[in-house]
């Protein structure tokens, strides 16, 4: 991955590099980690293209660290997009009462009135399951982040005890 000098020396980025200059957008701590999982895993779900920009510039107001936003979409990927969108039309469908109705096979027929009727419930199950993942994402994130500071304090604290 690029550091964070050749990033900024982008062409692309250069017009908007001072937004990205404070250090909570590029160092690991305990407020930008679980920040950029929720950003990230948001930005998985709401949208099945360009997650990485918008996880990016979700991450710059937020303060969440920018390359950790990015790569927690990869959960959505080649492989997960199947069960995931699948898993959200039947969430959708389950919120919105919706059944695809008694003419299935003539519907079938049609991809796009098939598309279209599917759209509405899928939509919303990605919402469902993008704010599940970001509030997922950001508790793990935090628990992760105290359970290391823990593990470090009690390690301080035992190696203090044991020299006396």
């Amino acid at each position: 991955m690029k550091d964070r000098d050749a990033i900024l020396r982008s062409r692309w980025i250069r017009p908007f590099a001072h937004l990205f200059g404070h250090p909570s957008l590029w160092h690991l701590n305990r407020r930008s980690v679980p920040r950029a999982l929720a950003v990230g895993l948001f930005a998985a779900f709401a949208l099945p293209l360009g997650q990485f920009l918008l996880a990016a510039l979700l991450a710059v107001p937020l303060r969440a660290n920018v390359p950790l936003a990015a790569a927690a979409t990869l959960v959505t990927n080649p492989l997960t997009f199947s069960p995931i969108y699948f898993g959200a039309y039947k969430l959708g469908s389950f919120l919105l009462h919706h059944s695809p109705g008694e003419d299935v096979d003539e519907m079938a027929q049609h991809l796009g009135a098939m598309l279209i009727s599917a759209s509405g419930p899928t939509a919303l199950g990605l919402l469902v399951f993008a704010l599940a993942a970001a509030a997922a994402g950001f508790c793990a994130g935090a628990a992760w982040w105290r359970y290391r500071l823990v593990k470090r304090w009690r390690s301080s604290r035992a190696s203090a005890s044991g020299g006396q």
